[in-house]
């Protein structure tokens, strides 16, 4: 990869950077009483910075790496910026009608979002691992603080809590991964570490080994894989539900991505020592996710586990050929985002005055008072499912194939065994949806045009992408290749 000076490539996460600051002092010098245009200001600088991401996929000029081979400029990079920004744009429009009718509608929980975004956007174009730890900690910090926002609510303190607690843990996981690869490699930069890989002495060797272990985990409490999952329920009921379907979704994105370019990409070396592990975390994400999502009578617990067996889901194609394992992962990932998105921003639309509808007792009836978010959730819980002509389908048929090709057709197997377990407690809630008659007085609030626009746009991707998914499978697969 060619070095160049051009700093064009960080533009998107400079303008992101700058729309954070611009958010908080707006918020301080809006007149008391006054409502503050930190969502609109926030969905302007996404707006600019995904412009700036189409300038840059339309530059071929720009490819290369940038701040000395740090951050690299490429489809891959390009392609999850592009993924990280249209999610943040859909949890701010997601927003401001939870926030007010929660009574905590502060400028600095947009700009929370969008210091988080910086940190993702540094995360999937990090070409070392010091820059990658130190991306990872930007995106974490403003999480923490994002999930702790309902200072009223003892659960969202508990969960901000509970998040810093586990996430630390992990950095500390992350960090020691990264001395030891150092010393195996003299390097963090991942170039010189996939160069090193070949050449290593048998003690050096174990160092390395060692050192991926470390980093899996680190990585692993990011997806919420099995074993390094248990922060997950808590913290996704506690938080805001927005700033859930943000973390939810980004964080996936953000996450798989930079695991991708390091194993792929730094540690193909390695492949034959880290794939096994990889595969046996999948297997126990998938069962363990599933199993415990059976048995949560909370809706956002019940979604919670469920993005624990999404994790299982995306690490089984991990264990196929970088190019294959790259475009399955990429394509499912924008695939997971919109449903969930979708899924979490149907529950916040509902909510009004701090409550929400967490039981199925809650939704009882929910078609008849509210047809259509009782069919766009209806949507995103067929798609999480994996039943054909949606993008969840698509998307876990191109994961499970790729372990096939590979020769972990007993991954392939389980995780369609899970789905069909899953099968009992997506399609329970569409049952009572439609099913069931309508429990108490009709007290849920009427949806937001922002939020129906959220909705709209995470139900249409999902079912285009299901029936006509070749358009996004072209952009994943060049994207993957560029790594």
């Amino acid at each position: 990869m060619r070095t160049v000076l051009d700093l064009s490539p960080i533009i998107p996460a400079a303008i992101v950077a700058v729309t954070g600051l611009v958010v908080l002092l707006a918020q301080a010098f809006t007149p008391k009483g006054k409502e503050s245009p930190s969502a609109a200001l926030s969905l302007v600088g996404l707006a600019f910075a995904l412009a700036s991401v189409w300038v840059l996929a339309e530059t071929p000029a720009t490819r290369g790496s940038v701040m000395a081979g740090a951050l690299a400029a490429d489809d891959f990079s390009l392609f999850l910026h592009a993924l990280v920004l249209g999610t943040a744009a859909v949890a701010v429009l997601l927003s401001p009608s939870y926030l007010r009718a929660a009574g905590i509608e502060r400028g600095e929980y947009y700009a929370l979002l969008l210091f988080s975004v910086v940190g993702m956007l540094g995360l999937v174009s990090a070409l070392e691992l010091v820059s990658i730890f130190v991306a990872l900690e930007i995106m974490s910090i403003a999480l923490y603080g994002m999930a702790g926002m309902d200072r009223s609510r003892p659960e969202s303190q508990e969960s901000a809590l509970k998040y810093f607690v586990t996430g630390a843990f992990a950095s500390a996981f992350f960090l020691y991964g990264i001395a030891l690869l150092y010393g195996a490699s003299g390097s963090t930069s991942l170039v010189v570490v996939a160069r090193s890989m070949g050449v290593l002495a048998p003690s050096s060797s174990l160092l390395a080994v060692l050192g991926a272990a470390m980093l899996l985990v680190g990585f692993g409490f990011k997806v919420a894989s099995v074993p390094f999952h248990m922060w997950a329920p808590d913290v996704y009921e506690g938080a805001p539900t927005p700033a859930t379907a943000f973390m939810s979704a980004g964080v996936k994105a953000a996450a798989f991505g930079a695991l991708l370019r390091v194993f792929d990409s730094a540690l193909p070396g390695l492949a034959s020592r880290w794939q096994p592990l990889v595969a046996v975390l999948a297997m126990v994400t998938m069962v363990v996710g599933n199993l415990a999502a059976l048995a949560q009578p909370n809706l956002k617990r019940m979604l919670a586990y469920s993005s624990v067996a999404h994790a299982g889901y995306v690490l089984s194609a991990l264990v196929a050929a970088p190019g294959v394992a790259g475009e399955a992962v990429l394509f499912y990932l924008v695939a997971y985002a919109a449903v969930n998105l979708g899924a979490f921003g149907t529950i916040a639309a509902l909510a009004r005055g701090g409550r929400e509808p967490l039981a199925l007792r809650d939704v009882a009836g929910l078609a008849s008072r509210r047809p259509a978010l009782a069919a766009a959730l209806t949507v995103f819980l067929i798609s999480l499912t994996g039943i054909p002509v949606t993008a969840g389908f698509v998307g876990k048929f191109y994961l499970f194939r790729a372990a096939v090709d590979a020769g972990w057709w007993g991954l392939a197997l389980v995780g369609v065994i899970m789905s069909v377990v899953s099968a009992y407690y997506y399609l329970r809630v569409v049952v009572a949806m439609y099913m069931s008659e309508p429990v108490g007085e009709d007290t849920w609030s009427a949806v937001s045009p922002a939020s129906a626009l959220a909705l709209s746009v995470s139900a249409a991707l999902t079912l285009l992408l299901g029936v006509w998914p070749a358009p996004l499978l072209a952009l994943a697969r060049a994207a993957a290749h560029s790594l």
